[in-house]
């Protein structure tokens, strides 16, 4: 959770994408990289700090495991932030 405020919170002073990037890699090694969730944080933090390949890389990812999940809203979210990314821009909380 901690990692997805660092990555998506809509004031700049209260991101830091470095370390959202770090707790949020550990969480997705830690669970085989099959929790949706922690998927979609960390392709938040990798966009957060400016690397939008490896955050695209991620949203597909998420989006093909939701999919086979039958988890269509994950899936969709993951399509909605893959297309920011894919124009140089985070996903940020409302």
């Amino acid at each position: 959770n901690l990692a997805w405020i660092l990555a998506t919170h809509p004031q700049a002073e209260l991101r830091n994408g470095v370390e959202a990037v770090r707790l949020a890699e550990r969480a997705c090694h830690l669970t085989g990289r099959q929790d949706l969730h922690l998927l979609g944080t960390l392709d938040a933090a990798y966009a957060e700090a400016g690397r939008f390949q490896e955050a695209i890389q991620t949203a597909h990812e998420t989006r093909a495991l939701a999919l086979a999940a039958g988890e269509h809203d994950i899936a969709n979210a993951a399509q909605e932030r893959m297309a920011l990314y894919e124009s140089g821009r985070a996903f940020r909380e409302q």
